[in-house]
């Protein structure tokens, strides 16, 4: 009975979380890819393949709706490697216009060590390539940040999560290596009130984060999982465009660095050996005071859908 409560509160929870203005994660994928997600499998040498679907849905800045489906495979290919490759796109829609296009390809490999004890450790190394360079266009009008359907960066990802049954502990960072999208709106642009609220972003160029979750599992028993924790992300810098009405040099944007603290909740329960279901939420502790890379969100739900084989 105290399981089906807690059940009861926690997906109550998650909905409520997910109407509260968020700045989630820094990128999609970045803090669930490999062995940085907060739910992981132990290593089965009966199911060592898994296809995931991610349906994630939310309200943005400005109350854009996007819509962010994606598809994951995981194979543990023996007791210490994995690896994972997973492709996400986009549907956007606001008071600018309507964007719709393919997202990244994420792909990642996981070692873990072999330990004797309780707690296991694993490193991870990964990159995120764009399949859109963040130029998407409606009446052939530059869209901001928010509509587009990748940052448009190929980055370099790289972690280590320490954990044992109940908790996890991960470190991680994401590191821009291609320079500047191509990205050209300008509110001026525009020429609209609309328009003026969104945060200028041509030639946008991002700075790396760092990443630090501690998780901690409160139900694991019978079908269903269920564990909390924080998620820090530190943006390492202002991220900086170019108006050329201005100058042709990059100008930061003031208040785009810093820390960004949630709380998070992940629940996920077996169907049979085959299928299970998850749903993710986070409320936001600290926050950044602006995301010019358009990834804030007011409302946010993530059901996962898992096949093992």
């Amino acid at each position: 009975m105290k399981t089906k409560v807690t059940v009861v509160f926690l997906v109550s929870l998650s909905f409520f979380v997910s109407k509260i203005k968020a700045q989630g994660c820094s990128d999609a994928g970045f803090c669930t890819i490999g062995n940085m997600s907060q739910h992981s499998d132990s290593y089965s040498a009966a199911k060592k393949q898994k296809l995931t679907l991610i349906l994630s849905s939310g309200v943005g800045d400005e109350n854009v709706f996007v819509f962010t489906p994606g598809i994951q495979y995981d194979n543990q290919l023996n007791k210490n490697w994995a690896i994972q490759a997973k492709l996400t796109g986009n549907y956007a829609s606001g008071n600018l216009g309507t964007a719709t296009g393919m997202g990244d390809i994420i792909f990642s490999a996981t070692y873990s060590l072999n330990n004797n004890s309780n707690w296991q450790t694993s490193f991870l190394l990964g990159t995120k390539l764009p399949l859109n360079n963040s130029d998407i266009r409606t009446d052939n009008k530059p869209l901001p940040m928010q509509y587009q359907s990748s940052l448009g960066t190929a980055d370099i990802l790289g972690g280590i999560t320490i954990k044992n049954k109940k908790w996890l502990f991960a470190s991680a960072f994401q590191l821009p290596v291609s320079g500047a999208n191509r990205n050209t709106f300008l509110p001026d642009y525009w020429n609209t009130a609309a328009a003026k609220k969104y945060v200028p972003t041509n030639t946008f160029k991002r700075t790396g984060d760092v990443l630090l979750r501690a998780g901690y599992t409160i139900i694991k028993k019978n079908k269903i999982n269920i564990n909390v924790g924080l998620l820090g992300i530190y943006h390492l810098g202002k991220d900086t465009y170019i108006n050329g009405n201005i100058s042709n040099s990059p100008i930061a944007l003031n208040g785009s660095e810093g820390l960004t603290l949630n709380g998070t909740t992940a629940l996920h329960y077996t169907i049979n050996h085959k299928f299970s279901i998850g749903l993710l939420a986070g409320v936001p502790f600290v926050v950044r005071d602006i995301r010019p890379d358009g990834l804030t969100r007011k409302f946010v739900v993530s059901p996962e859908f898992i096949l093992k084989f």
